[in-house]
């Protein structure tokens, strides 16, 4: 008896331990091209949600998950697919990412994916947009996976129209090196002066300020048998008109504002002119006297009460 009670009194009660668990972190991220600014942003994405793991004393990056895109193989998905998998297969608990709208290619795509992932019982953290599915409903996350995928499809347009117009301006846009006839592309990808196309168009502007109407350069072309760049045996009214005005044909070229407004942006000598300035602009003023419509004093549009012969070349 006095053993038992020797025992008790030198027993030191041992309290059980809390155990504390380990948390399998997966990061994903992806980016839709393969261009050095997007790698940049993709590495910026797995540093910034690394560091995020590393702020939580019980969480460790098990894998990282990245998709790129690329021109030729488009985006396979096989890391986001993956990383679906090892959910399933519990070899993670956390997925962190940046936002909902990087997450799928679309709403559907993302709420399935989530919805998998939250069946496994694991969850997702978006860092950007500070959502949890672990306290998130699913009705809740359709309406801001939607809202997400069309803030991110305003903010995509809303680049490129900038980046469109940063490049216009300062002259670097591939707008202004787009083929027309007269020129074709160097091995550099910039216009230079196709001289078979370019003497028909110089026939053309000499012929215009000869006297010669539309009607009759067309038929001047056919006698010389000069078909049209997709081999027509005769010139349309349009392409012989389109010709005459295309300032492109100067050196010069001009691009509309992306942004919807009436502003151009002109690049001016960004290439070898086929025609003189003076000609063009010859060109232009013989134009309008030609036209058969006259603005009047009271701004109204009317007809004039002559028009040009498309025989002879001469107002009758």
């Amino acid at each position: 008896m006095n053993g038992r009670k020797d025992i008790a009194e030198n027993a030191t009660v041992i309290q059980k331990q809390r155990v504390i668990k380990d948390y399998a972190v997966g990061i994903y991220a992806r980016v839709s091209t393969s261009h050095k600014a997007q790698m940049d942003s993709l590495s910026a994405q797995v540093s910034g949600l690394t560091r995020l793991a590393a702020a939580h004393r019980t969480w460790f990056v098990a894998d990282v998950f990245i998709d790129v895109a690329s021109a030729k193989t488009g985006s396979t998905r096989s890391e986001f697919n993956r990383m679906i998998n090892e959910c399933e297969h519990g070899n993670l608990d956390i997925i962190l990412t940046k936002s909902l709208s990087r997450f799928g290619r679309d709403a559907k795509e993302g709420l399935e994916a989530i919805r998998k992932i939250r069946a496994a019982g694991k969850r997702i953290i978006f860092e950007k947009d500070k959502i949890d599915t672990e306290t998130v409903k699913d009705e809740l996350l359709i309406s801001i996976i939607e809202a997400c995928d069309q803030a991110e499809n305003d903010w995509r347009s809303e680049n490129i129209r900038i980046g469109l117009k940063y490049r216009a301006e300062v002259g670097t846009s591939g707008l202004y090196n787009r083929v027309c006839y007269g020129y074709k592309k160097d091995k550099n990808g910039m216009l230079i002066i196709d001289e078979e196309e370019a003497k028909v168009v110089r026939y053309i502007y000499d012929w215009y300020l000869e006297g010669y109407s539309i009607g009759g350069i067309i038929d001047k072309l056919a006698e010389k048998k000069i078909k049209t760049s997709k081999g027509k045996e005769r010139w349309s009214k349009r392409a012989i008109e389109s010709t005459l005005i295309r300032e492109k044909y100067t050196g010069d070229v001009a691009i509309a504002d992306s942004g919807g407004s009436d502003n151009r942006y002109l690049n001016k000598n960004h290439h070898e002119g086929i025609i003189s300035k003076e000609q063009f602009e010859a060109v232009q003023l013989e134009m309008e006297l030609r036209s058969n419509v006259e603005i009047g004093e009271d701004g109204k549009v009317r007809r004039k009460n002559r028009k040009y012969s498309s025989k002879k070349g001469k107002q009758i």
